[in-house]
């Protein structure tokens, strides 16, 4: 394996490690709170409600 497959293998795994850090700031953003609790509550919900 030469040297430039592990650089480029380091810059994917950077990469991704930073859109996951991104999504993850994203997602606990106090104004998607609202948003996420009514998503958590709609199995609690009866069916027959539209």
């Amino acid at each position: 394996m030469s040297p430039f497959w592990g650089t480029l293998a380091g810059v994917i795994t950077s990469i991704l490690m930073l859109v996951f850090i991104g999504i993850w700031i994203w997602a606990w953003l106090p104004q998607h709170r609202q948003t996420f609790d009514a998503l958590a509550a709609l199995p609690m919900q009866d069916g027959d409600e539209r």
